[in-house]
């Protein structure tokens, strides 16, 4: 080899035995952001609708969306009429209650963040909101998700002719 002639080998220092101070500094800030973007500091992406009364639905009034924004307690994902998934299974709209009222024994003062599909229908949104009031959930959090054609034409830059 090139290096023994030269006996470069014994000049180079041994590698060092643990992490240095910056490294353990990484790992507690990645740590810190793993641990508050996991809990519930952060807020759920939603508009809240109030489910307090029975057959009313409060919306919020615009402007007022920052101050009414609370984290979700749990993650209902609606994918079409009378295909739920809460809490790792599969339901429909009758056997879901049960689960629900299982929930809000465990967790008094819930927040529902729903994530709607677009197939579906309005009514069936409707009644998972009378459905969540009934059982005791505090409130009810709409997600919303651009459509490919909305986010393809916000891409775009406006053409004024």
């Amino acid at each position: 080899m090139i290096t023994r002639p030269l006996d470069l080998v014994s000049r180079l220092s041994p590698p060092p035995r643990d992490l240095n101070a910056v490294a353990w500094v990484n790992v507690g800030v990645i740590t810190l952001f793993f641990g508050l973007l996991g809990s519930r500091f952060v807020l759920a992406p939603g508009m809240p609708i109030g489910v307090g009364e029975p057959g009313t639905i409060v919306l919020p009034a615009a402007g007022t969306t920052s101050a009414s924004i609370s984290a979700a307690s749990v993650v209902v994902s609606y994918r079409r009429d009378n295909v739920i998934l809460f809490e790792g299974g599969m339901y429909t709209l009758t056997e879901l209650r049960k689960h629900m009222e299982g929930y809000v024994k465990v967790h008094p003062g819930a927040v529902m963040l729903v994530r709607a599909d677009r197939q579906v229908s309005m009514q069936a949104f409707l009644d998972l909101c009378e459905m969540a009031r009934s059982v005791g959930f505090a409130n009810v959090l709409v997600a919303a998700e651009p459509s490919a054609s909305a986010e393809a034409t916000a891409d775009k830059p406006a053409v004024l002719r």
